[in-house]
């Protein structure tokens, strides 16, 4: 359908297509909390084909699937839930028009299905967290030079938890979460990103910076009042997200070379829903509202000619809680607010095999730390390592 409403626009040339494809199967293990897994990894294929129909219009279809099977812990409902498997499944097709040498527009849309399974005798599909994400994007991008542009946009997309009904009287989500569709949002994106390179040590170093204003509109919660009960308000989320990052090349010879990355971001999230524990008869005002830090480095060493890569990396993350209240391992309320602490390092080794085979070896260690002690819900606290070893094919 796109083709021929390009094509009705502007005379087809003759068809130009490259390919980008990706594939990736490893195998290892991972230990969560002290337990150690059976072998296990994770599995994914990308396929871009970017088709160029004139000098000014091209499209670029993506088809991305992985399946991860060593356990994570993801945010998705106000605080850490472990999962045992994920699968993820998304299509993109994204048109470009090229109008002149300084201006690109781009408008396109996309599906993504995100499989979650909390337990492992868990069926797939039949997940409570389950969701699907169509989305819409438009952007423009003005470029200055080969190296620097600016691009604003926007992004509408809805997420659905298909699966979810919460069962108020047998869990501890609390009040908020009370019913059906409780999870589902649509949500307005505009963002603004700046990229752009400076001279470093006779070369190119690279930076860019980029801000995210998302709108969270959910469709069926309905705001908790003081006394417990619901009222007509719906919730909503207003999410401001800021980054930063750097890449610095380092050139010491032909067959020793450097790339070091930096990064750095910021987070706060503000909303007008409160929670009602229902277990304590307590109300708590402001309860998802937080301010994160992020701060992070990753070094990539190449090695000779082919090149070996070597890397590593330590990303740090803190977390601050507005109003929500600290509890001990029994569920009483302290008087200090919730902040959390996460610390992440990954260490790696390639090597290519020919042009497009690569041998990776991967480790990763990740460690949680809080001073919320109740987890009957949430996670807050736990350490985790995995290490994975495989193959990497590119085209």
């Amino acid at each position: 359908m796109v083709l021929a409403a390009l094509s009705a626009l502007s005379p087809l040339h003759a068809l130009e297509t490259s390919y980008v494809f990706n594939a990736r199967l490893l195998g290892g293990q991972y230990f969560f909390q002290n337990q150690e897994s059976e072998l296990s990894g994770n599995a994914g294929v990308l396929f871009a084909p970017a088709m160029e129909l004139n000098d000014q219009w091209s499209v670029i279809p993506t088809l991305n699937a992985s399946w991860r099977g060593t356990k994570s812990v993801q945010d998705l409902v106000g605080g850490g839930t472990l999962f045992q498997q994920t699968q993820d499944h998304s299509a993109n097709v994204k048109a470009v028009y090229k109008a002149n040498e300084a201006w690109q527009f781009k408008g396109g849309g996309g599906y993504r299905l995100q499989l979650l399974k909390e337990t492992k005798d868990e069926t797939w599909g039949k997940g409570l967290f389950d969701f699907e994400k169509p989305s819409l994007n438009a952007e423009a991008e003005r470029t200055f030079s080969k190296d620097s542009a600016i691009r604003f946009g926007y992004d509408y997309f809805w997420i659905d938890f298909r699966n979810y009904n919460s069962l108020e009287s047998q869990s501890d989500l609390g009040r908020e979460n009370a019913g059906s569709k409780t999870l589902n949002t649509r949500n307005h994106a505009p963002y603004l990103s700046w990229r752009s390179v400076f001279p470093f040590r006779g070369q190119s170093a690279k930076y860019d910076l980029t801000y995210y204003y998302t709108f969270r509109n959910f469709t069926q919660q309905k705001v908790v009042l003081a006394s417990g009960d619901l009222s007509a308000d719906l919730r909503r989320d207003k999410n401001q997200i800021g980054t930063v990052n750097l890449m610095l090349p380092f050139l010491f010879s032909e067959r020793f070379k450097l790339l070091q990355d930096f990064k750095a971001g910021a987070s706060i999230l503000t909303s007008n829903q409160s929670n009602y524990d229902a277990g304590k008869t307590r109300f708590n005002d402001n309860y998802y509202a937080y301010k994160e830090f992020n701060i992070g480095t990753n070094s990539s060493f190449l090695l000779g000619q082919a090149p070996w890569v070597l890397s590593g990396g330590l990303t740090y993350a803190r977390r601050n809680y507005d109003s929500r209240p600290t509890q001990n391992s029994v569920g009483d309320y302290g008087a200090e607010k919730i902040h959390s602490n996460e610390y992440y390092l990954n260490l790696g080794v390639t090597y290519p095999v020919n042009k497009n085979f690569r041998v990776q070896a991967l480790g990763n260690f990740g460690w949680a730390r809080s001073n919320m002690k109740y987890e009957q819900t949430y996670r807050y606290n736990y350490e985790t390592f995995s290490y994975l070893m495989g193959v990497v094919y590119d085209y």
